[in-house]
């Protein structure tokens, strides 16, 4: 019972994934704190409250995810067979498209900014909020199934059935948007998934027993 496979060969794995995005800048530090000085009862006093640390900058956007490549093409050809003994049978199509890369991480948010210094007389100010963790990048696109081909098939007998089965090559997987930055603020989201795929064309076994 002889089989004949004319399929486009697999990707042994998904397109590129995107880079994780680098961290947010550090918040601008706050406004030290500024004391004077009371000469009526020799002491000193805040005159200027220090100002907290500003936010962090947001994380960087991860990278986006490469698209995936066209399925190969399944190879036509043609079969002189002779005689046939027991079922025939015949595999055509192309292959599947590879599947789009994911896209990368967003990068954390930034650390906040120090807070201004306290003279002495002053209430302690705060380091700035973290920064929001970056956005995540976007997936990349499935890659197009394969193109089909002819296949011509020549035999003299056939003492089973034929058997023939034409496949168009399937669409891959659409990458996944890549997931928002770490961040005590939340983040800016995720990136979107990449675009489907088409299936490529069809096939076509010829025979002529």
């Amino acid at each position: 019972m002889p089989t004949f496979q004319f399929t486009g060969a697999p990707y042994s794995g998904p397109a590129t994934p995107g880079g994780t995005g680098g961290i947010g800048s550090q918040g601008n530090p706050g406004t030290n704190g500024v004391q004077g000085y009371n000469s009526s009862n020799c002491k000193y006093f805040c005159q200027t409250q220090p100002t907290d640390g500003g936010q962090g900058g947001s994380g960087i956007t991860g990278g986006n995810g490469s698209n995936g490549s066209k399925g190969l093409s399944a190879p036509s050809g043609i079969l002189n067979l002779g005689a046939v003994t027991g079922d025939l049978t015949v595999n055509v199509g192309g292959g599947n498209g590879q599947d789009g890369g994911a896209g990368g991480q967003g990068g954390p948010g930034g650390p906040g900014g120090p807070p201004g210094t306290n003279p002495g007389t002053c209430t302690n100010a705060n380091t700035g909020s973290q920064g929001l963790g970056g956005k995540g990048g976007n997936g990349g696109n499935a890659g197009d199934g394969g193109d089909g081909s002819t296949v011509t098939i020549y035999y003299t007998s056939l003492s089973g059935a034929f058997k023939p089965t034409t496949v168009a090559g399937f669409p891959g997987q659409t990458g996944n948007g890549g997931i928002g930055g770490t961040s005590a603020s939340g983040n800016l989201g995720a990136g979107t998934n990449g675009n489907p795929g088409v299936p490529g064309s069809n096939s076509i076994i010829r025979v002529n027993p």
